[in-house]
């Protein structure tokens, strides 16, 4: 029987190895907590790397997949419990690629990240993602693989849809005709097109993602393009990266290859700078030639002869040019966006805008004369043309003006008044002179004509000597020719003067016609000459002075026997015209006058100087009275003539002189001589 002693060291022994299971179990416990834990921390970085588990044995044939399969990508995983790696298969998956996985799988070696396509049953696909590695005993035989599986689909259709933005990012930024680049927030080229790359000249080569603003300026110096920059380098590549890192408004550049260029750049949501850069160089071109349009129809403006002014339908000046200024004596004064109340009297001003509101309204110029107060307070004569300044629309926005200063001509014309007052008054007094002259001069040359007729006839005997009877001859028509012109003299003084009065009274001018072709029908039958009228039958009365008819007929007459040769025609006729006028015609087949000649006669004392004329005595009054006379009566005189044809001479009295026209003008009848 064991001793006390013995039991003691025994129930030691006992309590010692109570506490050493207690130690192990706790151990054990420990060991076991750690364990979950480091599973669980296992399972936690599986699940966050992955989206499935699964499991394959030692014939490739999957084993095991957890059901977080199904919550990813909607597939059973009963469904792929039992199949191989090959059944399974990889879709469309690159051939070559799809070879190697199998060739991985075949050699147990470990593989990560093997994406391939997954036909699901209703025909759509996915795109999966799988990594495994191989599972062998204790003895090295291999038992399959454990891995995991991500539904890599979404992340696919994302990177499709961003990769088809960069596309059409990419294409936009190629069909812009303007240059493009985008620097990142460390100013780092990122993207840019083909017209960027062409404005740096012969250094496009050199030009790649990945480098600074900075060195890209510095090439376009390196090269000569920046004229700006010249003998300035640093301080030009200073100024323009303080205006490229502060991007503020658009600014235009000029390069020494001739082109313009203006630049636009902008601050991005993340710190980067957008850079637009457009080709303006027909632009400028065609702003150099509206500037150099500008300027000479500037020089054009400032060397008129006039004053110019453009106001619009405030009345506000738009354009004067210096002439307006000088006109109103407003010196170097600028007036543009002033009206005329800031420089001229308040009456003026009111005037000046009444004329300019019509011109707005009508749409019609304006032309007047007025005197205006001049800056200097001295007073100008100008005349106005008003005229609407028109928009695209074709309505009138506002007035333009011509200012001439007609101070001088004004002046002038009041002097030729005064002188033409006081020539009307001498001619007047020279007028009333010959017209009171009248008697003085005619009685004695009636004397003279008559006793030289007498003695010419030898009344009271004859005369001893016949000599003494040409001499009485020729004194009789030396005067009855004086007689003639000194009644010519006084009978033209009289119309100038205003003292010869019409005796008006209805009169068969046919009868008038017919009277003066027996006057004149001797000296036309001793000149050779044929003399004839046409006059209608049922010729109507004209309301006129019968005595003034008549002298203008005889001269007419008189005038076509004088220049018309022998063998000749002499015409006189008379007609009522379309529009009622009442025309009285002499027409001659004689020497007829060019029409230079034709203003000369109708001027007193006016002859075309010829042999003809020289042989004929005349005064050159007959004409002239002629017309005078035709428009006393409110008519006029058309003389027609063609050198070595003839003339015609038409006198035309006005319908209202005219008595009612009977109607039907039967045939003309004949009268010749």
């Amino acid at each position: 029987m064991p001793t006390k002693a013995e039991l003691a060291e025994e129930l030691a022994r006992l309590r010692q190895r109570v506490e050493e299971v207690e130690r192990l179990e706790d151990d054990h416990a420990r060991a076991l907590s750690a364990l979950r834990d480091s599973e669980e921390r296992l399972r936690g970085f599986a699940a966050a790397a992955s989206d499935w588990f699964w499991e394959m044995d030692a014939d490739l044939r999957l084993c095991f997949v957890s059901e977080r399969l199904r919550e990813t990508t909607g597939v059973d995983p009963d469904e792929v419990i039992g199949k191989s790696r090959l059944q399974l298969g990889a879709g469309d998956t690159d051939e070559e690629k799809w070879n190697a996985h199998l060739a991985d799988l075949r050699a147990h070696r470990p593989f990560r990240d093997f994406r391939y396509v997954y036909a699901m049953a209703d025909g759509s696909r996915q795109y999966w993602s799988i990594s495994g590695v191989p599972l062998f005993d204790d003895d090295g035989s291999f038992l399959g693989y454990r891995g995991t599986g991500r539904n890599l689909t979404d992340e696919y259709h994302a990177r499709r849809i961003a990769f088809e933005a960069q596309d059409l990012l990419l294409q936009a930024v190629e069909s812009f005709t303007a240059a493009v680049a985008l620097f990142d927030a460390e100013d780092r080229l990122l993207l840019f097109n083909e017209s960027y790359l062409a404005f740096h000249s012969a250094a496009t080569e050199t030009i790649g993602p990945g480098m600074t603003f900075e060195e890209l300026i510095r090439i376009q110096i390196q090269h000569g393009l920046i004229p700006s920059a010249f003998g300035r380098e640093e301080e030009w590549v200073a100024e323009r990266m303080e205006r490229h890192l502060n991007p503020r408004e658009e600014f235009e550049v000029e390069r020494s290859d001739g082109k313009w260029v203006r630049i636009r750049e902008e601050r991005t949501t993340n710190g980067g700078i957008f850079l637009t850069a457009t080709d303006i160089t027909e632009t400028k071109s065609i702003e150099r030639a509206e500037q150099e349009i500008r300027d000479r129809l500037r020089a054009v403006i400032d060397h008129l002869p006039a004053g110019l002014s453009l106001k619009n339908q405030d009345g506000q000046y738009m354009l004067v040019n210096q002439q307006f200024r000088d006109v109103y004596g407003l010196g170097e004064t600028v007036l543009v966006g002033e009206s005329p109340f800031d420089y001229f009297r308040h009456d003026e001003a009111e005037v000046f805008r009444a004329q300019d509101w019509m011109v707005l309204k009508t749409g019609v110029p304006m032309e007047v004369e007025t005197e205006v107060t001049r800056g200097d307070g001295g007073k100008v004569f100008v005349m106005i043309t008003r005229f609407p300044v028109l928009g695209s629309g074709g309505t009138p926005i506002g007035v333009g003006g011509i200012h001439v200063d007609i101070t001088e001509m004004k002046e002038k014309e009041k002097q030729l008044r005064v002188a033409r007052d006081e020539a009307e008054r001498a001619n007047r007094a020279k007028s009333t002179f010959l017209a009171n002259m009248s008697h003085e001069l005619r009685t004695p040359l009636n004397a003279i004509i008559g006793f030289s007729e007498i003695m010419e006839q030898g009344l009271f005997g004859p005369i001893g000597n016949e000599h003494y009877r040409e001499y009485a001859e020729d004194i009789r028509r030396s005067a009855s020719h004086l007689l003639s012109i000194i009644s010519d003299i006084l009978d033209l003084s009289k119309i100038e003067a205003g003292r010869m009065e019409l005796h008006e009274e209805p009169i068969d001018l046919g009868a008038v016609v017919e009277s003066c072709l027996t006057i004149v029908k001797e000296t036309a039958a001793n000149s050779g000459l044929k003399l004839q009228a046409t006059l209608p039958k049922g010729l109507p009365q004209l309301v006129a002075d019968k005595r003034s008819i008549r002298q203008i007929l005889l001269n007419l007459l008189s005038n076509a026997i004088k220049f018309t040769p022998v063998g000749g025609s002499v015409c006189a006729e008379a007609c009522v015209e379309a529009d009622g006028s009442f025309a009285l015609v002499v027409r001659d087949s004689g020497i007829g006058m060019a029409e230079e000649e034709i203003d000369l006669v109708l001027q007193p004392f006016g002859q075309v100087e010829s042999v003809h004329t020289r042989s004929h005595d005349g005064t050159g009054l007959g004409l002239p009275i002629t017309k005078s006379l035709a428009e006393m009566h409110g008519g006029q005189m058309v003389v027609e003539s063609t050198v070595g044809e003839g003339t015609e001479i038409t006198v035309r009295f006005p319908a209202s002189r005219v008595l009612t026209w009977p109607g039907g003008a039967g045939r003309p009848s004949q009268n010749s001589a």
